[in-house]
């Protein structure tokens, strides 16, 4: 991922059920990757991420919006948007619980559905780029909460070691069965570790619990013959080191609004990560000219173009709340002035 291609490549979440009405006359009711990669492929784009079904978060089947659902993880939502809802409860809140749940199989037929779906819908032009979450975010967000996680590591931190570790087999497991499928040709793995401002548990914990776990799942795909993505948004700084030593290829979004600085990235870790991301999501894409647009591609390529090992994309996702034109902008101006 940080050899130099003929042009800087584009690939972004296409969270955004208006750009597939308007580009495609397609109103989703829940993430279809054969409609996905359709975009894509309209779009110009060289990459894009699709999950494993029970990514949780994203629908197995449609719900109305208000509906109150439980996926096959035993975790409940309200469906509020697209395509990824927040938990309103979680299945572990004690050690008692824990010894009661069980894991779905990550065996199961319909594991793979969607990434076959868009290997199916793929002309060629596409590179797939299939998305599990890490160990973190899973126990944090949807195993528990937040707050009973950060409970937890003092009252009963072998729990958590348990945990983790029961996910990284199940991880381990899913990713060796897509690894297998011809047409997939990258990991992601989303595991949140910041907000705006900072890490959301202490870099000694996170050192602790969780980085060993995350790098367990990193060597398993790398062994696979697969680069491995690592999807972290927030301020990561504290832990950024770590994270690159586990053996990750590439980090996305590499957040502006989070204080993530492209050029120290890329001098950092040259040669040895490839920075996905940088291009404001939240302001510039959304609220900004496509001049605007234009500019903060032409910054960004020229930060991180030199050398190879870079890929554009905004830093998070393209989302309802862009306008058609800037999204449009934001691609040419990658292609035109990301030549090598």
């Amino acid at each position: 991922m940080c050899g130099v291609p003929d042009r800087v490549p584009i690939g972004d979440y296409l969270f955004s059920p208006n750009l597939l009405k308007s580009q495609l006359n397609h109103v989703p009711k829940l993430y279809e990757a054969d409609a996905q990669v359709h975009l894509a492929t309209k779009l110009g784009l060289d990459c894009m991420w699709i999950p494993v079904n029970g990514f949780c978060g994203t629908e197995e089947e449609a719900h109305p919006l208000g509906t109150e659902y439980q996926d096959e993880w035993g975790v409940t939502y309200i469906k509020n948007g697209w395509p990824i809802m927040a938990q309103i409860d979680t299945p572990v809140k004690s050690r008692d619980d824990w010894e009661k749940y069980r894991m779905p199989s990550p065996s199961a037929p319909h594991r793979l559905k969607m990434l076959k779906q868009g290997i199916q819908a793929n002309t060629g032009e596409i590179a797939i780029v299939a998305g599990i979450l890490g160990p973190f975010t899973m126990m944090y967000w949807y195993l528990m909460d937040l707050e009973t996680l950060s409970i937890t590591v003092y009252e009963d931190p072998d729990l958590v070691r348990e945990m983790s570790a029961a996910y990284v087999q199940w991880a381990l497991h899913v990713c060796e069965q897509a690894a297998a499928l011809e047409g997939v040709d990258a990991f992601s793995i989303s595991d949140d570790m910041g907000s705006t401002q900072s890490l959301l548990m202490s870099p000694s914990h996170l050192r602790e619990f969780f980085i060993p776990a995350f790098r367990e799942i990193v060597q398993g795909i790398r062994k696979l013959g697969k680069p491995v993505i690592m999807h972290n948004d927030g301020n990561i700084w504290g832990v950024l080191d770590d994270l690159v030593d586990t053996g990750i290829n590439g980090i996305h979004p590499v957040e502006r609004a989070a204080g993530m600085d492209l050029s120290i990235i890329k001098a950092r870790y040259a040669g040895r990560l490839c920075p996905i991301g940088n291009v404001d999501n939240k302001y510039t894409m959304s609220t900004g000219s496509p001049e605007a647009i234009k500019n903060e591609v032409k910054q960004c390529l020229a930060v991180a173009k030199q050398g190879g090992g870079y890929i554009l994309s905004t830093d998070h996702s393209i989302h309802d709340g862009m306008p058609l034109e800037n999204v449009i902008a934001y691609i040419e101006a990658c292609k035109k002035y990301g030549n090598y």
